[in-house]
């Protein structure tokens, strides 16, 4: 992404395979719209149950000309996110799927 990426760990270590991860997933979301004017990542893992196990949120905000997309994977909503490489990966599905929505908004109001 040539945009400026930022990439915030909150409650563990900072993880520098997961952020390569989420830099990948970045950089493809410019093929959606190449008008991103930045985005920030927040993963989190909010609280540490020895019988629940591990839990991970992630949030994506994504800027772009006159709006802010955010998309978040909460934990609580799903308990899929026991691993914070697949909550990166629904989050930023997600943001996709609303970057798509925009684009194809703006696009379809230039016609």
């Amino acid at each position: 992404m040539n945009r400026a990426l930022q990439i915030t760990y909150r409650g563990m270590e900072t993880s520098e395979a997961l952020s390569e991860y989420i830099r990948d997933h970045a950089d493809k979301l410019e093929q959606f719209y190449d008008g991103i004017v930045g985005c920030h990542v927040v993963v989190e893992e909010p609280h540490r149950h020895k019988q629940r196990g591990r839990h991970f949120h992630v949030r994506v905000d994504v800027s772009v000309p006159g709006r802010n997309i955010v998309a978040a994977r909460d934990p609580e909503a799903r308990t899929a996110h026991e691993d914070a490489y697949h909550a990166v990966t629904d989050a930023f599905d997600a943001a996709r799927r609303q970057l798509q929505h925009y684009a194809d908004a703006l696009h379809s109001h230039h016609r």
